[in-house]
């Protein structure tokens, strides 16, 4: 009875497209999904999130914000989202903000969305971020930036490691690692500066990749043939994309069209 009660108060009516969401696709999630959770830390179990957090993951497909989101479906997760995501329309940004989306412009040093993220932070907010930037198809963890640390380093915010391994089928394990958190407070005294970020971006990555490293131990090979052939067709698609835009551009060079 109390954890029902518990329930009907975690929901808010300002965030009930979000609360929908979470506790309805939750169980669609472990049923569709079957998600299988490494929990590399101390406790060896899915984390408490008390207060302000960040929870940084790789980025490899566009289901990644929505199955971390639903993992952690305890707390209400803020993901930053390229503004290009679902265009530039009214009905769009109202998809955006009603699901915690904060907007990110990848062209420019976007201070606005740094500020917000910030803000939701000293306001105790759990924020959902993937430093690479963008979807990555190499086996390796690649740098981060700078912006996750710097908040961490502003709000004394702890920063939990997540590393997702799957290729969203139907009924095929999604797999998941999850870290100790990083208290980024306890590591860094004095005031930001560029050789504290790097140092903490270098430790975020060092983690992510460490579970990288323990959770495919523990998957079967047959899964990861799968990915890293998936991993391929996506490099070799987006060197085709690149070779073609080179070429269109060295014809209008020739055309004497720029």
């Amino acid at each position: 009875m109390q954890k029902l009660s518990s329930f009907f108060k975690a929901i808010h009516p300002k965030y009930w497209i979000y609360d929908f969401v979470r506790f309805t696709w939750t169980p669609a999630l472990y049923l569709l999904q079957r998600p299988k959770i490494l929990f590399c830390n101390k406790e060896g179990k899915m984390p408490r999130i008390k207060g302000r957090a960040i929870i940084v993951s790789n980025h490899t497909w566009w289901m990644d914000p929505i199955t971390v989101i639903l993992t952690f479906w305890r707390r209400r997760l803020y993901s930053l989202a390229a503004v290009e995501v679902l265009g530039p329309s009214r009905f769009a940004r109202f998809v955006r903000n009603s699901i915690l989306f904060v907007d990110v412009d990848r062209t420019k040093l976007d201070i606005r969305s740094f500020n917000r993220c910030v803000q939701l932070l000293r306001d105790d907010r759990c924020l959902l971020i993937f430093p690479e930037g963008r979807f990555v198809f190499d086996d390796e963890v690649q740098p981060f930036k700078g912006g996750t640390a710097l908040m961490a380093m502003q709000t004394g915010a702890p920063i939990y490691p997540v590393y997702i391994h799957g290729l969203y089928r139907l009924f095929h394990p999604i797999y998941m690692a999850v870290g100790d958190p990083i208290d980024v407070a306890s590591l860094i005294d004095g005031a930001p500066d560029s050789a504290k970020v790097q140092a903490i971006n270098d430790l975020m990555r060092e983690r992510v990749n460490d579970l990288r490293l323990k959770l495919e131990a523990s998957i079967p090979e047959k899964e990861l043939s799968d990915l890293r052939k998936f991993k391929a067709e996506k490099r070799a698609a987006l060197a085709a994309k690149a070779e073609e835009r080179a070429r269109a551009w060295r014809e209008a060079q020739e055309k004497g069209k720029v």
